[in-house]
């Protein structure tokens, strides 16, 4: 069993259910106008696309050069780019330098602020979204002036980004006992924990933030560095996705979905079921039912696999 490798990625061995696709994903070609851009994306047999959406790595510099990008970042080629000195704070970091790509940025952290409050200039970060800047050729180069300059790099954290050609009004996130918000923008989004922590889940209207002409919910989570692919799946969150049609009105759903909340705490719904009329039942009922979006464990291990892959641009 094989799983395509996409050029500038690693090769896995998965499942033939999980596919390599192009940076454009043909399959969403049928439902929109204007397609999303996925670097190095795979596809599943449902329907479904998974890539990484965004990368955090930690760097060690080789002695010398933190000071020496200090005062080099200012060369790398960008369209515009930022920086701050930050005071000291242990767990900080020293100089904090942004490149813009497009509608995209990188970062870039040199000084990690020790528990001492020393700088230690041999220490920084760099964060990227692949999906955003990998199609840029300056995003190469300023890996590439990087790269002499790092002893070792390791994979902090990333982004798995889950792309289901399903309505958002078809899907439900599960609530637990971490901070929960709904927010209505571009479509309803939903947020289950810290951001920029392991285990933190955002589920969104892909299409409607990116003004696509076909349906598109993403659902993203924020995995740890060190986790494997069974870590991952268990971190998944519990999505539900039901299928409706033009015929299914609006109150049915708003009905089911509330009264699926319900039944999930371990209320008793099936007196509030009983009391509508016949035909509605059945029609509810169905969104007590709606199984919940798996993340085969192939496919988490592909998502590390891609994720880590970018620890190897540096050695």
């Amino acid at each position: 069993m094989a799983m395509n490798k996409n050029e500038g990625g690693s090769a896995y061995s998965p499942n033939p259910d999980v596919k390599s696709g192009p940076c454009l994903i043909a399959g969403f070609q049928p439902l929109t106008v204007v397609h999303p851009f996925y670097w190095n994306a795979y596809k599943t047999e449902s329907g479904a696309t998974f890539s990484i959406d965004m990368v955090r790595l930690k760097l060690s510099f080789i002695n010398g050069k933190g000071e020496w990008l200090s005062t080099h970042a200012q060369t790398f080629d960008c369209d515009s780019m930022s920086a701050w000195t930050s005071k000291i704070r242990p767990g900080g970091w020293y100089e904090l330098w942004s490149f813009d790509l497009g509608d995209s940025s990188v970062a870039l952290g040199i000084g990690f602020m020790e528990p001492s409050c020393k700088v230690n200039m041999n220490r920084g970060f760099i964060e990227f979204n692949p999906n955003k800047v990998a199609g840029d050729k300056r995003f190469w180069r300023l890996l590439e002036k990087l790269a002499p300059c790092i002893s070792h790099a390791r994979l902090k954290r990333f982004d798995l980004a889950y792309d289901l050609p399903t309505s958002r009004l078809d899907c439900r996130l599960s609530k637990d006992r971490r901070m929960y918000k709904s927010v209505i923008s571009n479509g309803i989004t939903e947020y289950l924990g810290i951001k920029n922590t392991p285990g933190y889940v955002k589920v969104y209207d892909k299409a409607a933030e990116m003004h696509l002409s076909g349906v598109l919910t993403r659902i993203e989570l924020t995995c740890d560095g060190e986790w494997n692919a069974g870590q991952v799946v268990a971190h998944w969150p519990q999505v539900h996705a039901w299928h409706s049609d033009e015929s299914t009105r609006d109150w049915v759903r708003v009905v089911g979905i509330m009264l699926a909340e319900k039944a999930e705490r371990g209320e008793e719904v099936e007196t509030l079921i009983n009391m509508l009329g016949w035909r509605s039942r059945p029609k509810v009922r169905e969104y007590l039912r709606t199984p919940m979006v798996e993340l085969p464990a192939d496919c988490a291990a592909a998502a590390v696999a891609e994720a880590r892959s970018w620890c190897a641009r540096f050695e």
